[in-house]
């Protein structure tokens, strides 16, 4: 079993367990299973037809038993504590993106799927993460092994020698600092967008969230 780097807090979530000298390990088998789901889902199966396939093949469900729920799939599916130790920061984001597309599928009166008017976007992300030293947009990287970041757009296209206080990000932090930040068990797209106007990155990396008008009201009250 895989130890895990970094602090997890209250309950060990299905695919981890934790030892009595309170190390998270992850747990192989279980881990299997929740990649399983998310390429399933990726593949275009329902949250019912996962949940039907795996009580037939007698997995064990997060409950105990051999039998998984719709609610038991969607969960999983949007759990940000499987990034990066058991599901990529790119393969979570795609999910994510497809829920928020799935979501927006609406029926009309003859039949016919139209999109709802909710709000869709190919990456909550994009135009919300910005630069702290030149005031411009982070883009979305992939490095050569694999591993996603978020990197302003100037210092992609001019060099780290002229924007070397631009810090690069990586995405699986970004989740983590959102989750934290908006209180949320599990990341929500929807509620990023109506939340957060942007989230500023100064040179040393540090994540500075400027809320939207209406979030800030809607505590105050």
């Amino acid at each position: 079993m895989r130890a895990v780097q970094g602090i997890f807090y209250g309950r060990i979530c299905y695919g981890y367990i934790r030892e009595q000298s309170g190390q998270v390990l992850v747990d192989e088998q279980q881990a299997t299973t929740v990649v399983m789901i998310f390429d399933r889902y990726l593949r275009g199966d329902s949250l019912a037809g996962i949940a039907d396939f795996l009580s037939r093949q007698r997995i064990q469900s997060p409950s105990g038993n051999m039998q998984w729920t719709r609610a038991a799939i969607d969960k999983l599916l949007s759990n940000p504590k499987y990034v990066p130790h058991i599901v990529s920061p790119e393969k979570f984001l795609k999910v994510q993106e497809e829920k928020i597309k799935r979501s927006n599928q609406e029926m009309s009166g003859d039949g016919i799927q139209r999109k709802a008017t909710r709000y869709s976007s190919k990456n909550v992300l994009s135009g919300l993460l910005v630069c702290g030293e030149c005031g411009v947009d982070y883009r979305r990287i992939t490095r050569p092994t694999g591993e996603v970041v978020w990197r302003c757009a100037n210092r992609v296209e001019h060099g780290h020698d002229i924007y070397r206080y631009s810090p690069s990000i990586p995405e699986a932090d970004v989740i983590n600092f959102i989750c934290r930040l908006l209180d949320l068990e599990q990341f929500d797209p929807p509620s990023v967008k109506d939340s957060l106007e942007t989230i500023s990155i100064n040179r040393k990396g540090k994540m500075i969230p400027k809320f939207k008008p209406i979030y800030n009201l809607s505590i105050a009250l």
